[in-house]
């Protein structure tokens, strides 16, 4: 009689552990090359005119990291490439659409050496990207597509752990000299290991330009955030690394005066994944892990370009962007565990990111700059009222900082 008690209990428990075993955290990664192979205009200045790339000095890739808690399975994908524009991101989630994922952040590292090409916006081409090249367009959507199924089809068991520590040094404010200038070294890492700690993709989040390469350069390449991830995948080549920029709208990189691009490339990239990967080791890590997703469209104030600037041709810029202009725009941040991630669609500057990341004080939150969209860049009231590119460049007018920080407080109030 005992011994079939006994089995009852085992019976009753093991029944009550099925939904916890059915929830098991899983992660799947994967990286595709999108490195053009037919001639395709450089993206990232307007002085290079939309000239086509005459070379290769490193390969860029899509990667994609699939993350499922047993409710909620999302994807993060990193690319090399200068911005993400929504209706490429649309484009990628209808190809994706019979996965049935909660969501996606489709992300830029913001290279200023990768392929142009791939937007028909008119402003877009005559400012960044050059021509449109409709064959790369397509190659850059199937092979990020693909990237996604693979992470996808590669889900298994895994572990999470984050951190963010100080990486002071490799980057610097543009807009001001020291010591008045605000910056921000804090290094967002997360890593993302199997149930045996052997890691499977590492996430390094910073605020800096990937500018070094100047107009100058006709190589595609992934600058200092290329770097980044190659140095690190070079520690652990079967892992992915995957570079997201951080409030980068006033942030260039620390260069030394009189310092070599390439120098400079190889001396930031690889000391911040040398400090990361210091850092990576000390990370505790769980398998207990819950994924919050947060992904609405909002509704975008009117946009309105700063008085005094472009001179007599603001109406050519207000009519060359209207393929820009947005009505709704989707706010996404995805929350794993204490980690709060906001996935923002715009440039923005560092006192911005701040103000974000005060508002959850005891997570730690981290800002994908670069994210879902393109918005122009993202000042506060008294940096747009200073002036400057910057300025010039903000769609939505002085009080978009404000506005855009309340929608995002609005938003992780409501999970999807």
């Amino acid at each position: 009689m005992r011994i079939l008690i006994k089995m009852k209990i085992a019976v009753i428990l093991f029944a009550f552990a099925l939904p916890v075993f059915s929830g098991q955290f899983r992660a799947g990664v994967a990286k595709v090359d999108i490195t053009p192979t037919i001639p395709t205009p450089l993206a990232g200045y307007g002085a290079r005119q939309g000239e086509i790339s005459r070379g290769v000095m490193d390969h860029i890739y899509s990667r994609a990291l699939v993350l499922d808690d047993g409710e909620t399975r999302a994807a993060l994908v990193s690319n090399d490439i200068l911005l993400i524009l929504a209706d490429l991101k649309d484009e990628i989630e209808k190809n994706v659409a019979d996965l049935n994922l909660a969501g996606i952040m489709l992300s830029a590292t913001h290279t200023h050496s990768g392929p142009g090409g791939y937007s028909d916006i008119p402003v877009v081409k005559i400012a960044v990207m050059g021509n449109y090249v409709p064959e790369y367009r397509k190659f850059l959507v199937d092979q990020i597509s693909q990237c996604i199924r693979e992470a996808n089809a590669n889900l298994k068991p895994a572990k999470f752990g984050s951190e963010i520590v100080q990486a002071p040094g490799y980057g610097r404010n543009r807009r001001h000299p020291e010591p008045e200038a605000p910056e921000d070294p804090g290094l967002g890492l997360i890593k993302i290991t199997d149930l045996s700690g052997k890691p499977i993709a590492f996430l390094v989040n910073y605020a800096a330009h990937s500018t070094i390469f100047s107009e100058r350069n006709l190589e595609i390449s992934g600058d200092f955030a290329g770097a980044v991830e190659r140095a690190l995948e070079e520690k652990e080549p079967d892992a992915i690394a995957m570079f997201f920029p951080g409030s980068l709208g006033d942030q260039a990189p620390n260069c030394q005066m009189q310092e070599d691009d390439l120098a400079c490339v190889n001396r930031l990239g690889n000391g911040l994944a040398e400090e990361s990967w210091s850092r990576f080791s000390k990370i505790a890590i769980t398998d207990q892990v819950k994924i919050g997703l947060y992904d609405e469209q909002v509704k975008m104030p009117e946009m309105q370009l700063r008085k005094g600037c472009w001179v007599g041709l603001k109406w050519l810029m207000t009519k060359a962007g209207k393929g820009l202009e947005r009505e709704t725009a989707e706010f996404m941040a995805l929350e794993i565990n204490d980690t709060l991630i906001y996935g923002v669609g715009a440039e923005l500057a560092v006192e911005v990111g701040f103000h974000l990341k005060a508002r959850h004080p005891d997570q730690k939150v981290m800002v994908f700059a670069q994210s879902n969209d393109w918005q122009g860049y993202l000042l506060t009231p008294a940096e747009y009222d200073f002036g400057g590119y910057e300025a010039c460049m903000s769609l939505y007018g002085r009080d978009f900082a404000p506005y855009l920080e309340g929608q995002y407080q609005n938003l992780t109030s409501n999970p999807k």
